[in-house]
């Protein structure tokens, strides 16, 4: 589909420890990880075709989310359920939680989501937008 996102790179503080943190989480979202090695790890998703790419980063420094650069990463829910699901899974696994699961209405009517960080500072979302489930992607 032109246009549409293939993949994400992200590069990590501890590629080791990333991995560890997110795998239960990339299950979950229903990612399979088909490259590990110590410079990348590859999660690939099979219902939409799009991969997100760990690197291990070369220099350290800190993320700022209003910096010039990402502010988040926002992954997609078919249920609003599955957003208070996720939220469980981030308490289970000690991910710093942001905000927990609440109505958005002001980006869309019934719009859901939780956010958190991941270990290396980066804000994450999952979202429910109903426009997303009904409609699909638009073309």
């Amino acid at each position: 589909m032109l246009g549409a996102i293939n993949h994400i790179a992200i590069c990590v503080a501890n590629l080791k420890k990333s991995d560890e943190f997110w795998k239960p989480l990339m299950d979950f979202l229903g990612y399979e990880r088909t490259l590990n090695s110590e410079a990348i790890s590859v999660w690939e998703s099979k219902s939409t075709g799009s991969a997100t790419n760990f690197w291990q980063a070369k220099e350290d420094h800190e993320y700022k989310y209003y910096a010039p650069g990402l502010h988040h990463i926002a992954f997609n829910a078919e249920q609003k359920s599955e957003v208070d699901d996720f939220f469980n899974l981030l308490q289970k696994v000690g991910a710093q939680v942001l905000d927990t699961p609440a109505k958005y209405d002001h980006y869309e009517p019934d719009y859901y989501a939780v956010y958190f960080k991941d270990i290396n500072g980066f804000k994450i979302e999952l979202a429910y937008t109903p426009s997303a489930v009904v409609n699909g992607p638009k073309k």
